[in-house]
């Protein structure tokens, strides 16, 4: 699967900038990402620091 493959056929993103959003979304994700919990089964809870 690549990196993409989750993205909907309805993303309006032109394809090409789908990874670079990806990377930034990643790169978010491992900087920030202090905790996450799913306090419900179709809710997910991120906690972002500083």
């Amino acid at each position: 699967m690549s990196d993409v493959a989750w993205v909907p056929q309805s993303c309006t993103l032109p394809t090409e900038e789908r990874s670079l959003r990806v990377a930034e979304w990643d790169a978010l994700l491992s900087q920030r990402l202090t905790s996450l919990s799913r306090p419900q089964p179709l809710r997910l809870r991120l906690d972002l620091g500083r």
